[in-house]
């Protein structure tokens, strides 16, 4: 049988909001298959297995995390335009694809040594190598406060993503309704770069 491309990316939508919301343990290949439109025995066709399916999701998830922040943290841009376009472009992700961090945290967690290994490498090292100086850089001119490089770029992340991760909480919290936290986490962008510019600055 001859692979039809439209077939796989019906499968691979399908299986990426099954997996996202359920994750590996949760997700099974009937569900995908129903989701998708197709018969299980077609699915088995594209993707022999629940694992081969659930990488190729997964590879698709990280990259999207990892390639923008790479791409970030290797331009020849002062410190605070780095963090803003780190939380900008995040945002935007996350804004579109809101379940895409606690599905990636999750399975890491679960799984570091298969993932880790896999898709964090020396390109990614090398990027935050690039980060760390320009830190240093900016704290020798007097430009900003002395600060642990790693301990700005967790305060950058987490700033970012914890919203998303804990939004079941956060909204009982707040009483908010879907509208009113999607309104909240639009406008918290904003907030996080003036937070953490503010924060370093002399």
């Amino acid at each position: 049988m001859k692979v039809d491309r439209k077939t796989e990316e019906k499968i691979l939508e399908a299986a990426e909001e099954v997996f996202h919301e359920k994750g590996f343990d949760g997700a099974r290949m009937q569900e995908i298959a129903e989701q998708a439109g197709i018969n299980k025995g077609l699915l088995h066709y594209y993707f022999k297995t629940k694992d081969k399916l659930f990488e190729a999701i997964f590879s698709v998830a990280l990259n999207r995390i990892v390639s923008k922040i790479i791409a970030i943290l290797e331009m020849d841009v002062a410190l605070h335009e780095k963090i803003n376009m780190i939380v900008d472009q995040y945002m935007a992700l996350l804004l579109k694809n809101p379940a895409l961090p606690r599905f990636v945290l999750n399975e890491l967690n679960k799984n570091p040594d298969r993932f880790i290994s896999k898709h964090i490498n020396k390109d990614v090292k090398i990027a935050f190598l690039k980060f760390v100086a320009s830190v240093q850089q900016e704290i020798n001119n007097k430009k900003i406060q002395p600060i642990d490089a790693r301990q700005l770029f967790i305060n950058i992340i987490s700033l970012t993503i914890f919203p998303f991760v804990g939004r079941p909480l956060l909204q009982v919290v707040f009483g908010a309704d879907n509208t009113e936290f999607k309104q909240l986490l639009v406008e918290r962008k904003e907030h996080i770069k003036k937070f953490i510019n503010n924060a370093i600055e002399i």
